[in-house]
């Protein structure tokens, strides 16, 4: 019997913390297929629910027959000034794709949350992905820029000699007006000052200094160096400060992890570039997409 056509005893309806079980058991079947499959644990799925300021009551889920077989988990906050609703998850199980249930849920979420005074929707989706982009077109997104996730897969490619009279330390309380000064662009959505905070139990900050001043910093979650933030001072670079910074952060993560840097702005050249010089590989690319409310 084909469940898909049980159209009577399927609804769209927002979710509430006591649905976290059954989320999780969704959002790993559903990205089970997927480009880069989500093999989460539970404390990695509720780590990603904090870092994205997910709301459960403002997530929306499919039900049929009491089942979860689609959802979308929505993180709120404020992108460049905007109120936003970012989209930490959209997904659907395999065996009910191409029934156009996300269509269904953006239709029962977007008035509520225009009502509410959000003015546009962010999400990211994997470049690979045609049907999704599709859909997210159609729904009237248009991308804003394309982000890329970096790996590197052999040996840290870094000067056998450190930079004189520079010295990694530990960042107790960043200072991110003057991280800030520092940057070529701005990160993604998890990537942001804000998502660093919210995840600062898992995060690791370590600063390049020269007596009392910093010239860079490098934000990872550990053990598995993966990098949300790296910087260094415009007057300091080329002087091997952020491959310092890249071998401080390798020698605080475990032997077997693959150091990462996850959704870095592609125009940024010479960030990409520096990257490429050590060693480092696009592993994959993402759309970051935009509409209005």
């Amino acid at each position: 019997m084909d469940t898909r056509n049980e159209t009577y005893s399927r609804q769209c309806r927002f979710l509430d913390d006591s649905y976290f079980l059954a989320l999780y058991e969704a959002f790993i079947a559903a990205f089970s297929d997927y480009v880069m499959p989500f093999d989460l644990t539970e404390q990695q799925f509720r780590n990603h629910i904090i870092l994205n300021a997910v709301d459960l009551n403002s997530s929306v889920g499919m039900m049929q027959a009491e089942r979860l077989i689609g959802f979308t988990l929505n993180g709120f906050g404020e992108w460049n000034g905007i109120s936003t609703v970012y989209d930490a998850g959209t997904g659907v199980r395999p065996e009910y794709r191409r029934l156009k249930l996300g269509t269904q849920m953006f239709d029962v979420m977007t008035p509520i949350f225009r009502d509410r005074g959000i003015k546009q929707y962010l999400l990211e989706v994997i470049t690979e992905n045609k049907n999704a982009i599709g859909l997210y077109e159609k729904l009237g997104f248009y991308t804003s820029r394309t982000l890329s996730l970096l790996h590197c897969e052999n040996r840290l490619i870094v000067g056998e000699t450190d930079p004189e009279g520079i010295e990694v330390r530990d960042v107790s309380e960043p200072d991110w007006t003057l991280f800030k000064s520092f940057w070529d662009g701005g990160p993604s959505w998890q990537n942001s000052i804000e998502a660093i905070d919210r995840s600062r139990m898992n995060k690791s900050f370590l600063g390049a200094y020269r007596g009392e001043d910093c010239l860079g910093y490098i934000v990872f979650s550990r053990p598995f160096g993966r990098i949300a933030q790296i910087a260094v001072d415009r007057n300091f670079r080329g002087l091997g400060v952020g491959s310092l910074l890249l071998k401080a952060m390798i020698a605080e993560t475990s032997d077997d992890s693959t150091p990462q840097v996850i959704n870095i702005d592609r125009s940024m050249d010479e960030s990409m570039t520096f990257f490429a010089n050590r060693g480092f590989t696009e592993k994959l690319s993402q759309f970051e997409m935009i509409r209005e409310i």
